[in-house]
């Protein structure tokens, strides 16, 4: 008995995915490893005009006793990606 597996047969039209050969595979992901500058420079400056958005919300919001669970991770998180951010300044000069 031969077990067939569609999703690695070339022309079958009702594989759950395309076929990508070995050689476009191995192209994509050398594609991918290699990192584009101004995409990176573009996520840089992203992730900065975020954390700043986040820092003027908390900074908004009314002051309450005990903040809640959300509050605290949100000021984890923004914490956290400024010290990435830090992190990358001193790296790149």
């Amino acid at each position: 008995m031969i077990f067939r597996r569609p999703e690695l047969e070339k022309d079958n039209p009702i594989a759950p995915e395309p076929y990508v050969g070995p050689r476009r595979r191995l192209a994509m992901a050398r594609a991918a490893g290699v990192e584009n500058p101004s995409e990176v420079a573009d996520m840089k400056g992203t992730l900065q005009v975020l954390v700043d958005a986040a820092s003027r919300f908390l900074r908004d919001l009314p002051k309450v006793g005990r903040p809640g669970k959300s509050f605290k991770v949100l000021q984890d998180a923004i914490a956290h990606a400024e010290e990435v951010l830090a992190a990358e300044n001193r790296s790149s000069i």
